[in-house]
């Protein structure tokens, strides 16, 4: 809750103007009736010092409570805020130029206080992300310093021998894949990866993309499915191989995290002015808690079983980030136990087909 600051005028000064408004018109007569009343040089000398001295001492003090006293609020509140006190408000219901200045300190105050959280935020990332490097580094070094160990004691003769070089080679592949991932979610997130846009075909790409799944899908008895219009490209200005990335990641969780004998569905459609191309299966489903998250860095639903899977956690923030560089937006929806849909939606390069163009020329 923020902490105000009025730097209005006090209430009581409003019924105290007319009366001082009033006084300061009567010092000229004041004056004039002293000096009439003396009668002499002195008499006049002391009505003008008079008539000057009492507008100007009223001037004066209307001025301290009218201006001074609010600029010396103001610049008490700005004192607190540069001191960290970035919840303070100042208010101000007057329209003259300090109430102009107030609205526009507080502007700058919310200003401030959004950019502090959103550093704070930021920070917090940063350490998150750190732990999570280190811990998803450690956990392979770990395995393979100790299958190593083993078979240096073993020696070269041992039967264990070809099985914990397996696991090395096994454990230096997902290392490999992880900093691979590593510097392309870095490269993604500080803009600096390269995108080759070019007019592509989203029902051409997705269909390229569903022919190499087809095999994996069959040796784990999954019916995968492909629904793609037969007469609509769904043409949209893209990276091509970035966006095969995206529908190769999205079916590569599919496959993983659906049963023997599930279902995968990649299917593509035009809805208004955008393609939209979705993923979905009826896998083990993701829960309500974990929704929000799921595409964040380093997430993983079950982490012992992903591990093992070779799963790096970071396939999804990298699909975000790719869908994000194409002006578009991505999207989960999964029951547990049911099964998940993940999409995506770009924008076309041709909003209307052919046929809807013509038809809108000769309506008009």
């Amino acid at each position: 809750m923020s902490d105000e600051v009025s730097v209005d005028r006090p209430p009581v000064l409003r019924s105290l103007l007319v009366p001082v408004a009033v006084a300061a018109a009567l010092g000229p007569l004041l004056a004039e009736w002293i000096a009439h009343s003396l009668g002499d040089t002195i008499g006049t000398v002391a009505a003008h010092a008079l008539a000057v001295a009492v507008p100007t001492a009223l001037v004066g003090a209307l001025l301290w409570v009218l201006v001074l006293r609010r600029i010396r609020r103001l610049n008490r509140a700005l004192r607190e805020v540069a001191a960290g006190d970035l919840h303070r408000h100042l208010r101000s219901r007057a329209s003259d130029e300090i109430g102009e200045l107030t609205h526009s300190l507080n502007d700058l105050i919310r200003t401030l206080r959004t950019n502090y959280d959103d550093l704070k935020k930021n920070d917090e990332l940063r350490r998150r992300l750190i732990a999570n490097v280190s811990h998803e580094l450690r956990t392979p070094l770990t395995s393979m310093q100790g299958y190593l160990e083993t078979a240096k004691l073993a020696g070269p003769e041992s039967p264990d021998l070809a099985k914990n070089l397996e696991v090395c080679h096994r454990e230096t592949r997902r290392l490999t894949r992880l900093v691979k991932d590593l510097f392309e979610l870095s490269k993604l997130d500080t803009h600096q990866l390269e995108f080759h846009f070019e007019t592509v075909s989203l029902v051409e790409l997705a269909d390229q993309v569903g022919l190499a799944f087809e095999q994996r899908m069959a040796d784990k008895k999954i019916v995968f499915e492909t629904e793609l219009p037969e007469h609509d490209p769904l043409e949209v200005t893209a990276d091509g191989n970035r966006l095969g990335q995206v529908i190769t990641n999205l079916l590569g969780n599919a496959s993983v995290f659906t049963p023997e004998g599930g279902r995968v569905v990649l299917s593509c459609e035009r809805v208004g002015e955008q393609a939209v191309c979705r993923v979905s299966d009826t896998g083990i489903g993701i829960g309500e808690k974990d929704l929000p998250h799921i595409f964040e860095s380093f997430f993983h639903l079950e982490k012992s079983r992903t591990r093992n899977l070779g799963g790096t956690g970071l396939g999804l923030a990298i699909c975000k980030a790719i869908v994000a560089e194409h002006g578009g937006t991505m999207h989960v929806e999964s029951r547990v136990g049911e099964g998940t849909t993940f999409s995506f939606r770009v924008a076309l390069a041709h909003p209307f087909d052919e046929g809807e163009e013509r038809g809108a020329r000769h309506a008009s």
